[in-house]
């Protein structure tokens, strides 16, 4: 039966780019420590078999890891491949990899880690009596004893691997085992040497597994693994820094502020002159119709789709939602950008389980007929992503016949609003009219929540939109996760 290093390390691909990814999962298991200095790796088909690839395939990722001195050959009785686990350029090679991530994908990375971590943690505490906690407290210490980046990567990995283990669930093993693959080297890239402070995170998760306390023991696991991918994601913004100095002065915070407010005007005449064209179509359609049917407006598709050119990022989608006591259905008109800008496509969806009537931006009944902007939120039912949609009563008569929006992408107003944020002090964000972070400067603050009265040096409310600039926000504010 294959070892818990071999599972990890030579499990069956199921990516279609598996020349890089034989590279990246054995690179990542040498990193982790899942393959040692000295060690062997199976002969080429017995791997190319055990990894579902083609032999040539498997020889052409292993060419690639000799030539980054990760693997030698030795010939001869005997021999055959070997890991070298001292890496030179090791830490260049991290810094590369971190780079291909978005801040988006690790935010996404940080939070599932963080379930993970803490489930595995709760799972423990609550079967305390049956594991060895005298073993998971010696894997907690053995991080504080290492020395090089390498050692301090395996021992973090084999802690958290352990600790999913002690779980008693399997998937959660394997899930956790898969994400340190995944990204467990890149927490220790960079020049930071957290060493004693994970250790005494470890054994603080491990003394309330021992005391059997599931929700200490939670709190503590999601912390430590949040505060591991903070600096991970903060060293990630760091690699496009500001191209002035490191502490902005005075006149540039007002003019990187000017250009916020500049930023948050146009994408309201964006999102405004979108509504409107969508408005102008339905109304023009309802003055055609004869029967008032939501199939008889053939041009609101059309009027969306032109609207989404591409020049305003952040906008994702725009139509028309119909109110079911108007039409006497519910139904949507919709266009939407799935990944490329120049290629939007009309949105199907299933209407028996989505009531959006009852969704965060469907006007309420006290409504007036400006455009309104809603609270950040997960359109779970609908597109499945993280957004602020801005909404416009379109009436008829007096009565409303639904409404025309526009959704924009919160991790769009990110990726637009980091160049200005990296121009203003450590920790300021843009957060909405609920307190929730729309974008910011700093990991400890992304895809989080102010606290009621948070302290900073400015609060700055913006034009056109229901949101505020909270400029340096303190060290002793912790942004609440959503």
């Amino acid at each position: 039966m294959a070892s818990w290093k071999e599972q990890l390390a030579f499990a069956p691909l199921e990516t279609l780019e598996r020349g890089e990814e034989i590279g990246r999962r054995l690179r990542h298991a040498i990193e982790l420590g899942v393959l040692e200095e000295g060690d062997q790796l199976p002969s080429e088909s017995d791997l190319a078999a055990r990894m579902r690839v083609s032999t040539l395939t498997l020889r052409s990722a292993l060419a690639e890891l000799r030539h980054l001195g990760l693997l030698e050959t030795r010939r001869g009785k005997g021999g055959g491949s070997f890991v070298k686990a001292n890496i030179g350029g090791i830490a260049k090679a991290q810094l590369d990899a971190l780079a291909a991530y978005s801040l988006e994908e690790l935010l996404d990375i940080r939070e599932y880690r963080a379930f993970l971590a803490g489930s595995a943690a709760t799972a423990t505490a609550d079967r305390s009596q049956q594991v060895s906690v005298a073993r998971l407290a010696s894997m907690a210490a053995q991080i504080e004893s290492v020395r090089t980046p390498s050692e301090m990567t395996r021992a973090d990995s084999r802690f958290h691997i352990e600790l999913a283990a002690a779980s008693g669930s399997t998937l959660l093993t394997r899930q956790e085992m898969a994400m340190q693959a995944e990204v467990g080297a890149l927490v220790w890239a960079g020049d930071s040497d957290r060493r004693r402070a994970a250790g005494v995170e470890h054994a603080l998760i491990v003394s309330a597994i021992q005391s059997g306390d599931t929700h200490l023991a939670r709190a503590l696991a999601e912390d430590h693994v949040r505060r591991d991918m903070n600096r991970l994601i903060d060293l990630r913004m760091s690699m496009e820094p500001p191209p002035q100095g490191t502490r902005p002065r005075n006149e540039d915070i007002d003019r990187t502020v000017s250009a916020i407010e500049l930023f948050t005007s146009s994408l309201q005449g964006s999102v405004a002159a979108s509504i409107m064209a969508v408005e102008r179509a339905v109304q023009g359609d309802l003055d055609r119709t004869k029967n008032g049917k939501l199939a008889e407006l053939p041009n609101v598709y059309d009027a969306a789709r032109r609207t989404l050119d591409g020049t305003v990022p952040a906008l994702y989608g725009t139509g028309f939602a119909a109110d079911p006591s108007y039409f006497g259905e519910m139904g949507f008109i919709w266009c939407y950008i799935p990944s490329d800008p120049k290629a939007p496509q009309r949105m199907e969806l299933d209407l028996e389980f989505y009531d959006y009537t009852t969704a965060a931006w469907w006007p309420k009944k006290d409504s007036d007929d400006t455009v309104h902007a809603s609270h950040a939120y997960v359109d779970a039912f609908g597109a499945n992503e993280y957004l602020v949609t801005f909404t416009k009563r379109v009436l008829r008569e007096g009565r409303m016949a639904g409404v025309a929006a526009v959704d924009v992408l919160v991790t769009g107003l990110q990726i637009a609003l980091q160049p200005f944020l990296r121009h203003l002090p450590a920790s300021t964000c843009i957060v909405d009219q609920n307190e929730v972070v729309l974008a910011t400067n700093t990991a400890n603050l992304l895809g989080g929540t102010l606290p009621p009265t948070p302290q900073m040096d400015r609060r700055i409310t913006l034009p056109s939109v229901p949101w505020m600039l909270c400029i340096g926000v303190s060290k002793e504010t912790v942004a609440k996760k959503g």
